[in-house]
């Protein structure tokens, strides 16, 4: 999967635009009710969502390439969890640590990009080692 364009993205209105695809090693390693599939992101979410976080990251050239890196980190994150919200969380190191966010729509089971935004080194390994956060190694 190639990089993000943000630009492209920002400028639709509202429609959902495939990022990436939930994995059957995902769905057995977090014991998931679910079935591989495609996991979307609607136009206006960078925007309503991730802008927020921008300042959390450690500069703007972290936070872009965070963004761009939706898809590989969808595709190749270092660890995975579930939130206790039940949402999927993709967590991957690249300039920062980066988390993304993926709901489960209740009712048709649908997956919809949530949110991206930082953790810390502190975050990440105690999260690990109370077992939220599972490496991720793919086959």
């Amino acid at each position: 999967m190639k990089k993000l364009d943000i630009n492209k993205i920002s400028k639709g209105k509202s429609k959902n635009i495939k990022i990436g695809e939930l994995s059957e090693e995902v769905i057995n390693l977090l014991d998931l009710d679910l079935k591989p599939q495609n996991i979307n992101i609607w136009s206006t979410r960078i925007e309503e969502h991730c802008e927020k976080h921008k300042d959390e990251y450690s500069s703007p050239s972290a936070y872009n390439q965070a963004i761009t890196s939706i898809p590989l980190i969808i595709k190749n994150p270092d660890y995975i969890g579930l939130h206790k919200n039940g949402n999927i969380q993709y967590i991957k190191k690249l300039n920062d640590i980066s988390l993304v966010g993926i709901q489960i729509i209740k009712g048709n089971g649908n997956l919809l990009f949530r949110t991206i935004f930082p953790i810390t080194e502190d975050k990440l390994n105690y999260s690990i080692k109370n077992g939220k956060y599972i490496p991720y190694k793919k086959k």
